[in-house]
């Protein structure tokens, strides 16, 4: 949008980096099955190349390391630019989020709930066995 261009049609990195802490808080919630959990911090962050106008951008994570409250994320922007096929990677970044209860740090990983969560997931990733014909 036009908005989070400037005027040469570039991005503004500001503007990427709220995309990314976005992106990496909805992976996160996702893999780990909890969303009370705030951004403490965004390291790392390295700009590689510029997002511009008509550039499709892509954002992946993965999990990088889980502690009794936090979990750091390695986030990745890249761009694709539709009409030429282009891929190139604009951003790499490390974010770590730490889970809250009741507005405190919450050693959510060492929980009940997050080890029922993991084994929920398991289940769900395991492929059904199906009897012998």
């Amino acid at each position: 949008m036009e908005k989070d261009l400037n005027a040469f049609g570039n991005l503004f990195g500001g503007n990427m980096l709220a995309w990314i802490d976005e992106a990496s808080a909805l992976y996160v919630m996702d893999q780990i099955g909890f969303a009370d959990f705030v951004t403490v911090s965004m390291d790392d962050v390295n700009f590689k190349a510029p997002a511009r106008r008509g550039d499709n951008v892509v954002i992946s994570c993965k999990i990088l390391r889980i502690g009794k409250s936090s979990i750091t994320v390695e986030s990745i922007a890249s761009v694709h630019a539709p009409l030429n096929g282009m891929q190139l990677e604009t951003i790499r970044c490390k974010v770590t989020f730490v889970c809250l209860m009741n507005n405190r740090p919450y050693p959510y990983f060492e929980s009940t709930q997050y080890a029922q969560h993991m084994e929920r997931k398991g289940r769900e990733s395991k492929p059904e066995s199906k009897p012998n014909d």
